[in-house]
């Protein structure tokens, strides 16, 4: 009875916050539909636009021509939209700080190339934090080799005839799921150097990684924190320079060292398993501005 009262409470809350978002999206899709025929067009079309156009066949019947989407419908793809990449980066940036804290000196190398790269007002410019940085780039590449957000991702493979795998009976190659673990494949012992440590510099020049990227390349798969292929995330640029500019402001504005609690034990790097792969022990660190 109480694990039944837990998960209607559970319901509840869920439950007021999709009745908001409903309340909120959809006083601005009824605008947007409304603004539709006052534009002229443009080579860049909103998202809110396709998703007013898309037309979903009607009852499985794909010749017709199809029904637009339902408001539920609406209100559910402009909330994946919008918050699709939040958790992720928000994980990314706290593992990153973690491994930063628990490495003082890796954390003062960071600091030294952003305050070079930072003007008189503290800004860096987009160019900087695309290219301009390498070791950032290569802070943010370890940490999403070692903790990628999403540590498992789901494919189905598609095609005619079947194939044993593994010594097993024929599968069906059509409608077969493949299981990739992106946090082992990051972590193989067969392609990275002490797999389970911190070491940014294995991206930089002369490194072991220093042609591996976000996504992968032509030759091998070493880490894929975006995935790979056709249905790679087509954000993995803008997540970057996301990861970087925050964290180059949190390290080039605040000073970062250990709590209080963790002096003595070091920084609990110990992860939660989930959709997103967090720490199972949020961060606790001692924070102060710099002047």
């Amino acid at each position: 009875m109480l694990s039944k009262l837990a998960n209607w409470r559970g319901f509840r809350r869920i439950s007021a916050v999709l009745k908001r978002q409903t309340e909120l999206y959809l006083h601005l899709i009824a605008a947007r539909r409304q603004s539709q025929s006052q534009l002229c067009g443009g080579i860049v079309h909103p998202y809110v636009d396709s998703l007013l156009d898309l037309r979903v066949p009607d009852n499985g019947d794909a010749s017709g021509p199809g029904r637009p989407l339902r408001d539920g419908e609406l209100v559910g793809l402009v909330f994946e939209f919008l918050g699709a990449a939040t958790g992720s980066t928000a994980a990314c940036l706290e593992w990153t700080l973690a491994h930063l804290i628990d490495q003082p000196e890796t954390l003062d190398r960071l600091r030294r190339e952003i305050d070079d790269e930072a003007d008189a007002g503290g800004i860096l410019s987009s160019k900087s934090l695309r290219s301009g940085m390498p070791y950032l780039n290569a802070v943010v590449l370890e940490c999403l080799r070692m903790h990628p957000p999403v540590p498992v991702i789901l494919r189905s493979a598609h095609g005619d005839g079947a194939k044993a795998i593994g010594g097993m009976r024929a599968v069906p190659l059509d409608g077969l799921s493949v299981q990739f673990n992106l946090a082992d494949i990051g972590r193989d012992a067969k392609r990275w150097t002490h797999p389970d440590k911190f070491w940014p510099e294995r991206f930089l020049a002369g490194g072991e990684a220093e042609d591996i990227g976000p996504a992968p390349g032509p030759k091998e798969i070493r880490m894929m924190p975006f995935g790979a292929g056709h249905r790679h995330c087509p954000g993995v640029n803008m997540g970057m320079l996301h990861i970087k500019c925050f964290l180059a402001a949190l390290v080039h504005n605040f000073d970062w060292a250990l709590s209080a609690e963790d002096c003595n034990s070091g920084v609990d790097m110990t992860e939660q398993d989930g959709f997103i792969e967090i720490m199972k022990q949020p961060l606790s660190a001692r924070v102060t501005g710099r002047t």
